[in-house]
């Protein structure tokens, strides 16, 4: 008995810190994101700004490419078969979301109305960010960043940008 509960301690006490540590290292990502956003942000009161009806936000060169970084990131950690994605795929895939924000944030040129749009679809990224490192729910969790993402194109002008199908759940 005693050879079977000493490795299972051992690997909850491992998991635990493994957990603890992947915290921190969010709590620094996000505030490093969330104080990017904070400097750049020309509008932080200004609420969710949808475009004129039939009207799409102009994009400029940093958030498509951003966008299409994202896009790829998560498509690759779909899941192709019936097996979840794993603990080290939704940690890149988290880190591929968190450095793309960043750098769509602290590059942006949109006018006021169109980056505060955009701020509240890059929230909905880092909260599945979030939730990825997390490790519960990933399948609902990569769900919703995939109609995140399928929201772009409705809010903002990016011809080359093309849809991603919802993954099947298991």
């Amino acid at each position: 008995m005693k050879k079977v509960l000493q490795p299972l301690a051992w690997y909850l006490v491992l998991t635990s810190v493994l957990a603890m540590a992947s915290g921190v290292a969010l709590s620094f990502a996000t505030d490093m994101v969330l104080a990017a956003s904070t400097e750049h942000h020309h509008g932080a009161s200004e609420p969710l700004q949808l475009p004129p009806p039939g009207q799409k936000w102009a994009t400029d060169a940093p958030l498509r490419e951003g966008m299409a970084h994202i896009r790829k990131a998560l498509e690759q950690a779909l899941p192709i078969t019936q097996a979840p994605i794993s603990d080290a795929q939704a940690t890149e895939l988290a880190q591929a979301i968190e450095t793309e924000v960043a750098s769509m944030i602290s590059h942006c040129s949109l006018p006021e109305k169109a980056d505060a749009t955009l701020h509240g679809l890059l929230g909905e990224l880092l909260q599945g960010s979030a939730a990825l490192r997390a490790n519960g729910e990933r399948e609902q969790t990569m769900v919703r960043l995939v109609l995140a993402l399928n929201r772009y194109p409705h809010l903002f002008d990016d011809p080359a940008w093309q849809a991603l199908a919802i993954p099947a759940q298991h």
